[in-house]
């Protein structure tokens, strides 16, 4: 069985509602990381944000169990970059009307993040955009299991996330997120930890 130890976080002022134009500020003001190889794949997701009166919520999914890659994982929708699609953006957009029936008129995208590695041969851009607090997704059986919100308060909480005894293929940390009964890792907890680093000030310090 897989061990894991509890880690420790620098203090972190806990703000309930989140102001998108906050969010599109900090985004905007800095520039991106982007990974370098050839042998990459291209992939990107959208990382939606519902702000709702209970709280600013993340919205994921948790892809079909019948899928090539990451099959019954937890993810952001989002895919690899077709040919067709104008960039990465598009392609973020496009999977998640394809997955989740988001339509693309109700993003509002505020900034990208760092692109991050995922399995063996995928490098993702993740882009950060707001949708309606109340949204009729529409599932998509080929591709998605189920669609779900989690509160960004609860992932700040210092026992949410913990960090696996064992580096990722790439040689980086592997972090779960405990939340509402989803283990949310790998790429997509990198992900997260980006944003509320970068939002939050959040820090992660082992024990």
């Amino acid at each position: 069985m897989e061990s894991f130890h509890i880690t420790d976080r620098q203090p972190v002022k806990i703000f309930f509602f989140m102001v998108a134009d906050k969010i599109a500020t900090v985004l905007q003001s800095r520039s991106p990381k982007n990974l370098s190889g050839d042998h990459y794949k291209l992939a990107a997701v959208l990382m939606p944000i519902q702000e709702r009166e209970d709280g600013d919520h993340l919205v994921l999914t948790k892809r079909a169990e019948h899928l090539n890659h990451h099959r019954g994982q937890v993810a952001f929708p989002g895919g690899r970059v077709d040919p067709g699609d104008c960039g990465e953006l598009a392609a973020a957009l496009r999977e998640s009307h394809e997955e989740i029936g988001i339509d693309p008129a109700h993003v509002r995208v505020l900034g990208r993040l760092d692109q991050v590695t995922a399995a063996y041969d995928f490098v993702v851009t993740p882009f950060v955009g707001v949708i309606p607090p109340f949204y009729e997704f529409r599932l998509n059986p080929a591709e998605t299991d189920a669609v779900f919100s989690v509160p960004i308060a609860s992932l700040l909480e210092p026992r949410c996330m913990v960090i696996a005894d064992h580096l990722s293929s790439h040689g980086e940390p592997v972090y779960h997120f405990y939340c509402n009964g989803w283990d949310i890792w790998g790429a997509t907890a990198r992900i997260i930890v980006q944003f509320l680093d970068l939002v939050y000030g959040y820090q992660i310090k082992q024990i």
